[in-house]
């Protein structure tokens, strides 16, 4: 494995010298009790610009509650059967190649996978829906629950969610997600443009994302159109993720076939490493993961990637944001926002996601229509619509979801 990768880093030097002209910055990072959404994640540029940026809240649950939130889905859940993803990479004709196979194993057996992993054989199992299944997981659902939803619905801020009143056949629902070492989750961004929530539990994962044109100093309203940008520069496609019929789906995320982890140096040490390092010095540990996250030398992003990045940055900096997440921590990640995670150690995580009255709302709904083709002139639809897209609306979001409903039950 060493010399196939060894091989491989030297087909990109062509390419490291891009690397070096690409501007990585840290997401930012708060404690859970400093956290104020409408000065960490909300943000309004002089202009009236609306944008979010990525934020790592920091203590969400303490390392106890982690712990015993894993064993209790363990205990509950490792009987149930799950799809494993397996990506195996070797060298071809000076060329990486990835098979995948996908197979079909207990959520028990999965979780032991995930310790015989690598970087050149890496597991990787996406659950969704599975906590939702059992009567045993209530209190891990209302902990998980209270965990994300304090942060933005609390005494000084009343940011709820939509989605909690979509109806439940098709709600978007939590994912349990667990990952190997040295395995990635694709390159991608969310379906529906909602605000997404992974809280990690066990482990750490390294994220990195690529904000969109402009993300962090906006001059006008277009965050959302500038993505676009780079949806056609990392050769996207759409996935249908929630279907309203036999035909017809509401939203459709994002995913590029492109990786921000296609190879790794020799030098970044395992797991196994990590952890008997992590019991001299934790902090150690840390800084050395955050050196890593921060170096597209150790961890290389596709050849594509890079050099589209290093064009980019010229005139648009910072590019690439990262950070590390580890057990007890929650991370916020904006609608618009490319990502991709990659696991240094085998992790455990809660993926999930909110529609917020103050941003997401309009973005859902908008999202909706042109997922479904729906073609209706404003004027012609609910005012409590009409109120949500012109940015007036004050109302109660239940109000919000049961227009919605009524549009798509009468036009579809």
């Amino acid at each position: 494995m060493t010399m196939q990768r060894s091989a491989f880093l030297c087909c990109l030097l062509s390419h490291v010298s891009l690397a070096l002209s690409i501007d990585i910055s840290k997401v930012q990072a708060v404690n859970k009790v400093d956290f104020q959404p409408n000065k960490h994640y909300y943000h309004t540029h002089s202009s009236g610009a609306l944008y979010e940026t990525p934020v790592l809240i920091e203590n969400v649950l303490s390392r106890e509650e982690c712990e015993s939130i894993c064993g209790t889905i363990m205990q509950e859940l490792g009987d149930e059967y799950v799809s494993i993803q397996r990506k195996v990479r070797y060298l071809e004709d000076d060329e990486i190649q990835i098979e995948t196979e996908i197979a079909e194993d207990t959520l028990m057996n999965a979780f032991g996978y995930m310790f015989e992993s690598h970087h050149d054989d890496a597991f990787f199992c996406f659950c969704e829906g599975l906590l939702d299944q059992y009567e045993g997981l209530e209190k891990v659902r209302k902990i998980l629950h209270n965990a994300r939803e304090s942060l933005f619905v609390n005494e000084e801020c009343q940011d709820r969610d939509i989605f909690e009143y979509f109806p439940e056949d098709i709600r978007p629902s939590d994912c349990v997600v667990i990952a190997g070492e040295g395995a990635t989750s694709t390159l991608h961004r969310d379906p529906y443009t909602w605000t997404g929530t992974s809280l990690c539990l066990e482990g750490t994962k390294l994220w990195r994302f690529i904000a969109p044109k402009g993300a962090c100093k906006p001059k006008a309203n277009d965050i959302d159109s500038r993505v676009h940008e780079i949806d056609e520069a990392l050769d996207s496609y759409r996935l249908p993720s929630v279907a309203w019929d036999d035909d017809l789906y509401l939203s459709a995320g994002w995913q590029s076939d492109l990786s921000l982890y296609v190879s790794r140096s020799d030098d970044i040490p395992s797991a196994e490493e990590f952890a008997s390092l992590e019991e001299h010095n934790s902090e150690k540990v840390m800084e050395l993961m955050d050196k890593i996250a921060l170096d597209v030398d150790r961890l290389v992003p596709s050849a594509d990637i890079l050099h589209w990045l290093s064009i980019r940055s010229i005139d648009d900096s910072p590019t690439i944001f990262t950070c590390i997440q580890k057990p007890g921590d929650l991370l916020v990640i904006p609608a618009s926002w490319w990502h991709q995670t990659y696991a240094l150690q085998p992790s455990m995580a809660i993926a999930s996601q909110r529609g917020s009255m103050s941003r997401d709302a309009k973005r859902v709904i908008e999202h909706i229509f042109d997922t479904t083709g729906l073609k209706i002139d404003k004027l012609d639809l609910p005012l409590v619509i009409q109120q949500v897209l012109n940015g007036s609306y004050t109302g109660e979001p239940e109000t919000i979801v049961n227009a919605l409903f009524e549009v798509l039950s009468s036009h579809t």
